[in-house]
C-alpha cells in the first residue's frame, strides 16, 4: 500500500508541475491543434524546453513554429531526456495554439517518426487524456533518503496543486495587478528569481538542510537558498532588504515557524499583486505524526496591499529517492 501510495504522490508531483503565468495566458488551451514537420531547433533548458519546427501548410506555404513546452527537470522525472530528439527529426506536436495567431503552441505531447507519443508538458499531457508516468527512483536513492530524512530535514515534493490563498486586496493592489502585462513586466521572462513569498509557491521539491544556529531551506526552482535563523539573538533589525528578505525561526512542536521581513521584491506573485516594502510573511510548517506530510500555512501583513492579513495553505509530501536538481535558468538566443 505504501509504495501504491508513493506511486500515486509522485505522479501527481509530475503532473502538477506548472509554467509560469507568462506561458500559460499566451496560449489558448481551449484550441488544441497537431502540427507536423521536420526540426529545425531544439533547446533543452529550464525553465522551459522550445522547439523550432518547419512545416509545409495545408495552402503550401513554408511556416516556421516555435513551440514551447514543460521544464527539463519535469521531464527528467518522467525518465525524457534531451537525447529523445535531434534536428532534423520529423515530428508531430500537440498542444495549445497562441492566442495571437502567431506560428506558436504550447507542445503538450510530441509524436516521434518511430511512432511513440511522449509527452512535453506532463501537466497539460494529462490534461488531453495522455498517460504520465514518474520514472522510478534507484533503489540506493530510495535506502539514502530514509537513512538520512531527520524530522523536517529531508527533501520535500509538491504533490497537490499550488498554493492556495486568501487575497483580500486593496483597491490600488487590484488596479496595480490589472495593469500588469505578464507578457512583458514577468521578471521569470528575463530569467530573474522571484522572492519572498513568491519563490514558495512552486512545484518543484524543497529541502531543509540542518546548519545548527541556521536552517538552509534549498528551492530546486531558480535554485534558490533561504536562510532561517535560528538563534535567539537573530533579528531583522538593521539587516538590509533582499529579495528573500531576513528570517527567523523558532520550534513550537512539531511546527518550524518562521517569520520574515525586509523583502524588497515588488511583487507578492507572479500575477503582478504588488508588495509593500514593510510586508511581514509568518510561516508555519507543520510536522505529521507519520513524518510523510508537511503542511505549510503563511499569514502575510501588508496594509499596503492588504486590507486584512492575507493566507497562503498548501503541503509537501515525503517521497524517499526524490532529490533537488540544478535548476539553471537559461534564455533561448534570441528571446
Amino acid at each position: 500500500m505504501i509504495r501504491i501510495s508513493l506511486l500515486i504522490a509522485s505522479l501527481a508531483m509530475v503532473a502538477n508541475a506548472e509554467a509560469h503565468h507568462a506561458t500559460t495566458v499566451a496560449y489558448d488551451r481551449n484550441n488544441i491543434a497537431t502540427i507536423e514537420g521536420e526540426l529545425t531547433s531544439v533547446f533543452w533548458q529550464n525553465p522551459h524546453v522550445v522547439l523550432t519546427i518547419e512545416r509545409v501548410s495545408e495552402s503550401g506555404v513554408r511556416e516556421t513554429w516555435t513551440a514551447e513546452s514543460g521544464s527539463p527537470n519535469s521531464l527528467q522525472r518522467i525518465g525524457i531526456g534531451s537525447d529523445i530528439v535531434a534536428v532534423g527529426d520529423r515530428v508531430s506536436l500537440t498542444g495549445a495554439l497562441s492566442r495571437q495567431g502567431l506560428p506558436a503552441m504550447a507542445a503538450f505531447t510530441m509524436k516521434l517518426a518511430d511512432g511513440r507519443d511522449v509527452p512535453l508538458w506532463p501537466q497539460r499531457a494529462v490534461e488531453i487524456g495522455r498517460e504520465v508516468r514518474p520514472a522510478p527512483f534507484s533503489s540506493s536513492a530510495v535506502a539514502a533518503g530514509e537513512r538520512d530524512a531527520r524530522g523536517v530535514f529531508r527533501v520535500w515534493s509538491r504533490t497537490g496543486g499550488a498554493l492556495e490563498g486568501n487575497l483580500p486586496l486593496t483597491a490600488a493592489a487590484l488596479s496595480a495587478r490589472q495593469a500588469w502585462d505578464p507578457l512583458v513586466d514577468d521578471p521569470a521572462l528575463r530569467c530573474e528569481p522571484p522572492g519572498m513569498p513568491t519563490m514558495m509557491n512552486n512545484p518543484y521539491p524543497i529541502q531543509f538542510v540542518d546548519r545548527g544556529d541556521t536552517i538552509l531551506l534549498r528551492l530546486e526552482e531558480w535554485d534558490g537558498e533561504r536562510i532561517i535563523h535560528m538563534n535567539a539573538g537573530a533579528s531583522p533589525e538593521n539587516q538590509a532588504a533582499s529579495l528573500f528578505g531576513y528570517s527567523v525561526g523558532r520550534w513550537q512542536d512539531r511546527t518550524l515557524i518562521v517569520t520574515t521581513t525586509r523583502i524588497s521584491d515588488a511583487y507578492f506573485d507572479d500575477l503582478g499583486t504588488p508588495q509593500g516594502p514593510d510586508a511581514e510573511i509568518v510561516e508555519r510548517f507543520t510536522l505529521s505524526a507519520d513524518e510523510r506530510r508537511l503542511d505549510y500555512v503563511a499569514r502575510i501583513t501588508d496594509p499596503a496591499t492588504f486590507t486584512e492579513p492575507a493566507s497562503l495553505t498548501g503541503s509537501w509530501e515525503w517521497i524517499p529517492g526524490e532529490q533537488i536538481k540544478v535548476f539553471n535558468c537559461s534564455l533561448r538566443e534570441g528571446g
